[in-house]
């Protein structure tokens, strides 16, 4: 498409240029799109900020922190202890049901 990255700094600057012009001439000032103008000073009205983040990036974790530490005192206290047993461990004591890679992954 026509996309183009736009930099947080511009659109400040429109921010700041909306004090003394409509949307409508800061998008004919600098090239831009009408819509696209609009979208950030509406964004920059409700959040304060010109460029949303999102809430969380990537996918959701299966194990929580008190997962994760709940396996860590398993294994100090039996330090030879297997993957499946932490499997099967996590599953009986916090009712978590995950594979044995994502065990190892997390560790």
């Amino acid at each position: 498409g026509n996309r183009r990255h736009i930099p947080a700094a511009v659109k400040q600057q429109w921010v700041t240029m909306s004090a003394h012009m409509s949307p409508r001439a800061i998008a004919q000032a600098t090239h831009t799109s009408y819509r696209t103008v609009n979208r950030v000073l509406r964004l920059s009205r409700l959040t304060g900020a010109v460029i949303s983040k999102p809430l969380e990036s990537g996918r959701p974790r299966l194990l929580t922190a008190a997962d994760v530490s709940y396996l860590l005192s398993c294994i100090e206290h039996t330090p030879d202890i297997f993957l499946f047993e932490l499997q099967h461990l996590l599953r009986d004591a916090r009712d978590v049901e995950v594979s044995q890679v994502t065990i190892e992954r997390t560790l």
